[in-house]
């Protein structure tokens, strides 16, 4: 009787299986427009693989690490509000041919809404982002062909991600910056006001 493979090797099966996922969601119009991964995409990749090769992947645990309001005054009077949520997940990789045997995988996700679905959106980024991680996912273009140009973001939605993360951390920098740009979230910013702020953080040895 053959032997089935443990649990990293099943691991090391479904990371060769996906090896990679194509960005195929467009955020923004025209100019402003950049590409990013869409959680279906993830998800549906991953659940094909794992379902093939006895693996199950479950969020056993999410943390609120943070959590803040950020309040700006629109021109002409009103007040626009967001809310921001960062949490940790722990994400549980469960071999179905062995359920004792196991790996916790722990991520982070940020979620920044008018709403109330910051917790949601930040829940949704962090389990995102585990599942790429643990299988050792890429996303998008070759990395391996930019390893010789200048270690600064070369898209719009890499930017993005540095100034969201940290609006996250600086409360009062995402206020300004939104103050500033008159705009409710950063999901509103356009591209060039993305990149301003990024220069901005920049000139300030701030990232």
């Amino acid at each position: 009787m053959e032997e089935k493979p443990n649990l990293y090797q099943k691991i090391q099966l479904v990371s060769n299986e996906i090896k990679n996922i194509e960005k195929n969601l467009t955020v923004g119009k025209g100019n402003y427009a950049y590409k990013a991964v869409q959680d279906i995409d993830v998800t549906l990749e991953v659940k094909e693989a794992e379902s093939k090769h006895g693996l199950v992947s479950i969020p056993i645990k999410q943390e609120l690490v943070k959590s803040e309001i950020i309040r700006v005054v629109k021109e002409g009077g009103g007040e626009s509000i967001n809310y921001m949520d960062i949490i940790k997940m722990t994400l549980r990789i469960i071999n179905l041919d062995n359920t004792s045997e196991y790996i916790d995988v722990e991520s982070f996700g940020r979620g920044l809404d008018p709403g109330d679905k910051g917790f949601g959106k930040a829940s949704t980024y962090a389990r995102k982002y585990a599942l790429l991680n643990a299988y050792k996912i890429a996303t998008g273009e070759d990395p391996d062909e930019n390893k010789s140009k200048v270690q600064t973001p070369a898209t719009v939605d890499e930017v993005k991600n540095i100034v969201v993360d940290y609006m996250m951390t600086d409360n009062q920098f995402a206020q300004n910056i939104l103050s500033y740009f008159n705009v409710g979230s950063a999901d509103d910013m356009t591209s060039e006001q993305l990149k301003m702020a990024y220069n901005n953080l920049k000139k300030k040895g701030k990232i």
